[in-house]
């Protein structure tokens, strides 16, 4: 599998990768249980990504020397040029060692990233912080991978569907009961993750997702990452969903596990805001409000900050993608119209009792199922 190009499906856009980094080769491998060897199809891919990676003392930032087979003839910022129909980033946001390019048109989308790895700075120094911090090193490449993901997979695949009106992120879990979803949104660290796998435990629940959901302005779907749990999440999950263990921990004290996901579209039954405070309590809230507290926090989560910076970088050379991205809050608003929509309040390490507030809530959408 690492030898070749890899071929993997997010929300129903098929991006190929291709590294020079075998670490990243094994961990794309390892996130995504499902990968193919694009040489095995003749298919083609929405989207086409080359991921180069290097190392040492940092480099001047020049399109001649990041990226030599890409034409451009505009500079937009310093660190922005243009083409026909492309686009270079040569310090992405606040990942300054992502440099990216991308270009539209024909069947597939074109991306190159460049990884550049450095301990910040310049020559022998550089070096020389290697020497110190030898036993810190391979952590530190290894820490990188998850940021790298998002701008090789997750980002390219978000755009084609939001350029086409097909789906706008959200930073929110998933779960589906019966036909219907339920997502739960709010802040990192805020347990979204915990009650997401917790509600495993009603008759007929299914995963979406536990970080990011999609929504089209009349359905939900997730996207598939593997599930971040800590040991009060994996403790209240039990053996009722089967766990593969990745072997790598995130923040907040959570390990990687894949467990089955549902894939496709839903009709939305309940949203929930989520906050932590003194005792568990549920009070209604206005779509309206709800819509302005989602973006809100859209905007303070990183991935889906750094993935509305991108795609305003991209845009500028995509014009008609850009006009269905600015449908983001429209969109939304049309998606909560006429669905209840709540603030939930848990207590502190008591996440059973958000869980029976939640089955309350989706009991209205399994009444209807039957």
């Amino acid at each position: 599998m690492r030898s070749g190009v890899q071929r993997i499906e997010v929300c129903g856009v098929v991006v190929d990768v291709a590294t020079d980094h075998p670490p990243f080769a094994r961990y794309l491998e390892d996130h995504f249980p499902h990968l193919q060897n694009a040489g095995a199809t003749e298919d083609d891919p929405d989207i086409s990504v080359r991921v180069r990676w290097t190392e040492g003392p940092r480099i001047v930032a020049r399109p001649e020397t990041v990226f030599p087979d890409w034409e451009v003839d505009k500079m937009i910022d310093r660190y922005v040029h243009a083409g026909p129909n492309r686009v270079m980033w040569l310090r992405v946001d606040d990942a300054a060692s992502v440099a990216l390019a991308s270009e539209h048109g024909g069947r597939a989308r074109r991306f190159e990233l460049l990884f550049h790895f450095t301990l910040g700075s310049k020559g022998w120094r550089e070096w020389l912080k290697r020497t110190i911090y030898r036993r810190n090193v391979s952590a530190l490449r290894r820490s990188r991978l998850s940021t790298l993901t998002y701008y090789a997979v997750y980002y390219p695949a978000w755009w084609q569907l939001e350029s086409r009106g097909a789906g706008h992120p959200l930073h929110a879990a998933g779960v589906a009961i019966d036909g219907r979803a339920l997502v739960i949104a709010g802040l990192s660290g805020a347990g979204k993750s915990t009650l997401a796998t917790s509600m495993l435990a009603v008759p007929g629940a299914e995963l979406l997702a536990d970080n990011i959901v999609l929504h089209d302005g009349r359905q939900v779907s997730g996207c598939f990452e593997p599930l971040l749990l800590d040991e009060q999440a994996r403790a209240g999950l039990g053996h009722r969903s089967p766990l593969r263990a990745l072997g790598r921990r995130h923040v907040f004290a959570r390990d990687a596990y894949h467990a089955p996901h549902r894939t496709g579209g839903l009709p939305l039954a309940a949203f929930v805001l989520l906050i932590r405070g003194r005792e568990t309590r549920l009070r209604s809230v206005d779509s309206e409000t709800c819509t302005r507290t989602v973006l809100a926090i859209n905007e303070v989560a990183k991935e889906v900050r750094r993935y509305h910076v991108l795609s305003a970088i991209l845009g500028m050379v995509e014009p008609d993608a850009q006009a269905q991205a600015h449908q983001r809050a429209a969109r939304l608003e049309r998606l909560l119209a006429g669905v209840p929509c709540y603030v939930l309040q848990v207590r502190e390490g008591a996440p059973s009792e958000a869980v029976a507030v939640l089955r309350d809530i989706m009991a209205p959408a399994r009444q209807v199922a039957t």
